[in-house]
Parts: structure tokens; sequence; C-alpha cells
């Protein structure tokens, strides 16, 4: 799919995208949403940590303040420069289902930038891995969690097919990743954060998943948990179960993709209080 041509029913291209019910803003729609109907799903009173609403501006040439960098004008004005286009939609819908970690993403790109300017920190980076190709894999056993921790895809995809969705699932938060699960292939990774949760995180509804664990992300990113990309674990992402045409063993099989484990990480596994 051209990154240029809107298509209302995006949602029927990948399982993943069953994850925006609740932020759904696009059937029957002839193009882009406006950036007002973006801003018209966010929580009501969302604030950058400075202090100014947070909205939706066009990236053309009446953007606002263009001598800002991207996460300054976030910061100082509250303004999200949006292009029409899947990248930048995702953004905004990723601003909706994840307010409190958008927010907190947004804060400490702009203390970075303050104090030692526009060159990328390690946490500038890992940040921005996050909120461009991360997800956060849930579940209600650690030993699933150490699966991904050891790259043990075999057992964890294929071994434990059955606790899926039932005691462990793949929620999307990088937009760039959501934009490649248009068009997925074999190779696709993404950038995890390990969550461990109670086994009644999996029965509450969609909106209070998100709820919860935007609190838990915006907490993490707050007392310092992703001080660089060593801190997120690589994820290859058609593994999940019915996330693609991987009904066989043989598939988790093909090591060019599901790689063996080469060096030890950061990676800590989150288990709030």
């Amino acid at each position: 799919m051209s990154p240029d041509i809107w298509n209302p029913r995006f949602d029927t291209l990948h399982p993943c995208f069953q994850q925006l019910q609740n932020v759904r803003c696009w059937d029957g729609r002839e193009d882009w949403p406006a950036c007002e109907d973006l801003a018209g799903l966010l929580p009501a009173g969302l604030r950058a940590q400075s202090g100014l609403p947070i909205t939706f501006v066009p990236q053309d040439d009446t953007l606002p303040f263009p001598d800002l960098y991207y996460e300054e004008r976030i910061f100082q004005h509250g303004m999200v420069s949006t292009r029409p286009n899947w990248h930048d939609f995702f953004n905004a819908l990723m601003w909706n289902v994840y307010p409190r970690s958008k927010v907190m993403i947004n804060a400490l790109h702009a203390a970075d930038i303050s104090q030692y300017g526009k060159p990328r920190t390690p946490q500038r980076d890992a940040l921005t891995v996050l909120d461009e190709s991360g997800v956060l894999i849930v579940a209600s056993r650690r030993a699933l969690l150490q699966h991904v921790l050891d790259f043990a895809w075999e057992r964890l995809f294929w071994e434990e097919r059955a606790a899926w969705e039932q005691e462990v699932s793949c929620y999307m938060i990088g937009h760039a990743t959501l934009e490649k699960m248009l068009t997925p292939y074999i190779g696709v990774t993404a950038h995890a954060l390990l969550v461990e949760v109670e086994p009644a995180f999996f029965s509450l509804s969609l909106a209070q998943q998100h709820a919860y664990l935007d609190a838990v992300v915006g907490n993490t990113l707050q007392q310092g948990g992703l001080a660089s990309t060593a801190c997120l674990n690589p994820l290859p992402l058609l593994g999940v179960p019915g996330w693609w045409d991987n009904a066989s063993q043989a598939f988790y099989r093909n090591k060019a993709y599901f790689r063996d484990k080469s060096r030890e990480r950061a990676v800590q596994i989150i288990a709030p209080a």
C-alpha cells in the first residue's frame, strides 16, 4: 500500500489493527482525517508537560514556529505537526491510545534537548525506537517473558501457542511499526518492553488494558527506565500466532528471522506493584 493513498478499510489488512477500535475514526472517510478530527479523539484536557494543550497541526507552509524542532514544538506549544500519510495518522492514534506515555516521551526528549542540544543522547535514541518501532509484550506468567529475553522464539510462539491472548499478548505502541503492518514482510521486527501483569488483566476491556499499560509505560519512562536502546528487546513480530501464515512449526525455524541471542542486553521485566 502506498503511504500516500487513503484506505478506510486498512483495519482489515492485519489483525493488529483491531487494537485501534477504540479510536476508530476512519469509517466511510474518503480522505485522511483532518487534524481537528484527530484531536477530537484525545482525552479531555490532555496537555504537554509544559502545560499547553495537545493539538494536531498540519505540517505544511502554515506550520507555526517553523524553526523549532518537532519535539520542541510539542513541548513548548502543544502542537504535533501532522501530515496526511499513514505514518502521522498512526502517530495521532497512538496519542489517543497512550496519551500519558506520549506526553512523557516528549517531555524527556525536550529535557535532553535543553540539557545536551539537538544531537541524540542514548535516552533519546531509545525513546525514538519505542515511539516508532515499539511493542509491549504483556504476560501473566513470567516464564513467557523469559522466553522473549532468551530469544526462545519456538517455545514462545509455538510450544506456548495456546497461551496467546490468554496469558500473553503483543500491544502495538510504535506508529512506524503500525505503518509497516499495512504490508508486512518476513523480517519485520519490533522492539519490546516486557510487562508482567496479574491474570485478571486479560479479562479487562481493551480500553482498560490500554489505560493500565499507558500508566505503566509512563511511570517506567518517568523513572528513567529507558536509558538506552539496550533496554528494549528485539521481537520478530510475525511470530505472534495469527499475525502471519505461521501455523507450522517449521516457520519458526527460519534462523534468518528468528535469530538466536547474540549478546546480553539491559532489558528488565516491568512488574508493577
